[in-house]
């Protein structure tokens, strides 16, 4: 049988997850009213060319931080993301998949910099961070 971990453990785990919350949080609000204009106005949003987007490291953060599963798809299913609704996302921000706020396609690149210079920038830095810490949860997880 698996041996369960220390409470040290769980207490390191909630520190990364709380980590990574911070600054998706940061993401979601340095990104939202960019993408409000944009993907709304989308002929064709990325969210419709997807699947499944949740890798492991997401499911781990949203066992952590969350404290739930990720949904699962009840089938396979075509036609894009499974939680993509006619108002948009389903899933709260903080429970999307990490690639959903990474994901930025050249149009909504193009918005930011015009109305914001060097936001992508910032952006990226802040989703470097956010990588090394999904890393970093990981590697406690295990």
């Amino acid at each position: 049988s698996r041996m369960k971990k220390p409470k040290c453990h769980k207490e390191a785990l909630d520190q990364v997850a709380r980590k990574i919350e911070g600054l998706l949080s940061e993401l979601i609000l340095l990104q939202r009213d960019h993408v409000a204009v944009v993907c709304s106005a989308c002929d064709s949003p990325c969210c419709e060319r997807v699947e499944h987007l949740f890798d492991e490291k997401d499911m781990i953060y949203a066992k952590v931080f969350l404290g739930q599963d990720v949904p699962r798809r009840k089938q396979k299913r075509s036609g894009g993301c499974a939680f993509l609704s006619a108002k948009g996302c389903r899933l709260a921000p903080q429970a999307r998949p990490f690639t959903c706020h990474r994901y930025l396609c050249s149009e909504l690149e193009s918005e930011m910099t015009r109305k914001e210079p060097g936001l992508p920038q910032i952006l990226n830095k802040k989703f470097r961070a956010v990588e090394a810490l999904r890393g970093q949860l990981w590697r406690e997880y295990l």
